[in-house]
C-alpha cells in the first residue's frame, strides 16, 4: 500500500497539468495538491527542470495577429514538444508586453492593466489600478485641460528572496506644456498585501525614455534604455535592487555606442551581458558579446568576450539558454539555437512573424518553471519556498 509520503513524492514529479486533473478525484487529492506545504515542494523539484517560454505573434483562424505562448522543455531538439497557450485578453495585441517571469508567474501589461498569469495552470488576474495614474487624475484640477500626459512606463516583475514576496515595480515619466523634465514617480506592488504603494525613486536621471529589454539577475532588474535629462542624451542601464528598492545607473563605454546597432541584455555564466548587434537595415552578419563585470568597490568595467559570425541573416541575439547554447531570431520568423563552440546551429520547430518595424513584434523569450503557484494576492504562506 502506498503511504502518503510516497504519494507526495510522486505527485510533486508531475507536472500541473495532470494535477489539476487530479484535484477533481476526491476532497483528499484536492486539498493535498493545493496545500501551500505540497505546492512548495513542487516548486523546489521543477525548479530542476528546466523550460523555454517564447512568446510569438501568429495567425489565428480568423486572420488576425494575436500573441501565443509557447512551452518548450528541454533538451531543445527537433522532436522537442510544444505547448502553446493562448490569453483571453481583448487588448489588440500590439498592446500586449511581457514584463518578467518569476517562479512560473509571468507578469503581463495590456494596453491599460496589468495581469498576472500562470501559464502551467491557465491563471490570470488583473492587478489593482495604479495609484500614480489615478492620483495624478484626481489631482488634476476640473476644468483643467492641459497636456500632462505620460510619456514612458517601464515595468519589472519578480521575487524577493528577503520579504519572500513577489514584487511589481513601475516606473514612471510624466511631461506637461510648462516643463519637459519632470521627476520619475515610482511605485511597487507587493503581493502578499495586493497593494501599490509609491516611493521615492532617489536617482539622478529624472527623465528615461521607453526601454526595449529588461533582465532580472540575482534581485536585480537590469533595463537597457536612453538618459533624455541631458544633452547630448546618452545610452544607460537603469538597476533597481528588489530588495532593498535601491535605484542605480550604470553608462554604457562610448566604445559600445556604434550607429547602426543595437543593444539587448542577457545572462551568462552568472553575468550580465550585452549584446551588441546590427540594426535590421545595416548588411552585417556579426555581433559582439560583452560582460559587464563589477569589482569589490562596485567599479563596473566591460570587456569583449567574443564575436559571432553567422552567413545568414541577424534579427536579433535573444537567450542563453546554456553556456554554449544561444537563442538567435532571424529573418521571416525563424529561431535558431546556435552553438558557440562548435559554431553549429538548429532550427527550432516554432515560427512566428517576423519584426515588421525595428524592435517591433519580436519574440520575447525567457527561461522558465512550471509551477502550482497561484496568482491570487493576499497572505498566502504559499510563497515561502
Amino acid at each position: 500500500m502506498v503511504t502518503l509520503d510516497v504519494l507526495i513524492e510522486i505527485l510533486s514529479r508531475l507536472s500541473p497539468e495532470p494535477l489539476l486533473r487530479f484535484k477533481s478525484v476526491s476532497k483528499f487529492w484536492y486539498a493535498l495538491i493545493d496545500d501551500p506545504r505540497f505546492v512548495a515542494k513542487h516548486l523546489s523539484i521543477s525548479l530542476q527542470q528546466k523550460h523555454l517560454h517564447v512568446k510569438r505573434i501568429v495567425t489565428n483562424n480568423s486572420g488576425e495577429k494575436e500573441f501565443v505562448s509557447s512551452i518548450l522543455k528541454f533538451p531543445l531538439d527537433q522532436s522537442v514538444s510544444v505547448l502553446d497557450v493562448y490569453f483571453p485578453f481583448h487588448d489588440d495585441y500590439k498592446y500586449l508586453h511581457f514584463f518578467g517571469h518569476s517562479h512560473g508567474l509571468i507578469c503581463i501589461c495590456g494596453r491599460y492593466d496589468l495581469f498576472l498569469c500562470n501559464l502551467a495552470t491557465r491563471q490570470f488576474r488583473k492587478l489593482p489600478p495604479s495609484i500614480i495614474l489615478l492620483d495624478e487624475i484626481q489631482n488634476k484640477p476640473k476644468g483643467d485641460y492641459s497636456s500632462r500626459y505620460l510619456i514612458s512606463s517601464i515595468t519589472g516583475f519578480g521575487y524577493d528572496a528577503r520579504s519572500r514576496d513577489f514584487k511589481v515595480v513601475t516606473i514612471m515619466h510624466f511631461s506637461d506644456e510648462v516643463s519637459s523634465v519632470s521627476p520619475l514617480r515610482v511605485e511597487i506592488y507587493d503581493m502578499s498585501k495586493d497593494r501599490w504603494r509609491e516611493i521615492e525613486p532617489l536617482i539622478c536621471c529624472s527623465t528615461f525614455s521607453m526601454p526595449l529589454f529588461n533582465t532580472f539577475h540575482e534581485g536585480k532588474f537590469y533595463w537597457l534604455g536612453t538618459n533624455i535629462t541631458f544633452a547630448p542624451s546618452y545610452e544607460m542601464i537603469l538597476t533597481f535592487d528588489i530588495s532593498e528598492e535601491v535605484f542605480c545607473q550604470i553608462v554604457l563605454p562610448d566604445s559600445l555606442n556604434q550607429k547602426g546597432h543595437d543593444r539587448s541584455l542577457g545572462i551568462l555564466n552568472g553575468s550580465v551581458v550585452l549584446f551588441n548587434y546590427p540594426s535590421p537595415d545595416v548588411n552585417e552578419k556579426s555581433f559582439d558579446i560583452w560582460e559587464m563585470e563589477e569589482d569589490k568597490s562596485g567599479t563596473i568595467s566591460w570587456s569583449k568576450l567574443f564575436t559571432i559570425d553567422l552567413n545568414f541573416g541577424i534579427m536579433f541575439p535573444m537567450l542563453f539558454v546554456s553556456s554554449d547554447e544561444l537563442l538567435i531570431e532571424c529573418k521571416e520568423g525563424l529561431v535558431i539555437l546556435y552553438n558557440i563552440k562548435t559554431q553549429q546551429f538548429m532550427e527550432l520547430p516554432i515560427k512566428g512573424h517576423p519584426r515588421i518595424v525595428r524592435n517591433k513584434n519580436r519574440y520575447v523569450t525567457s527561461l522558465f518553471v512550471k509551477s502550482l503557484l497561484s496568482v491570487e494576492g493576499g497572505n498566502n504562506k504559499m510563497y515561502e519556498f
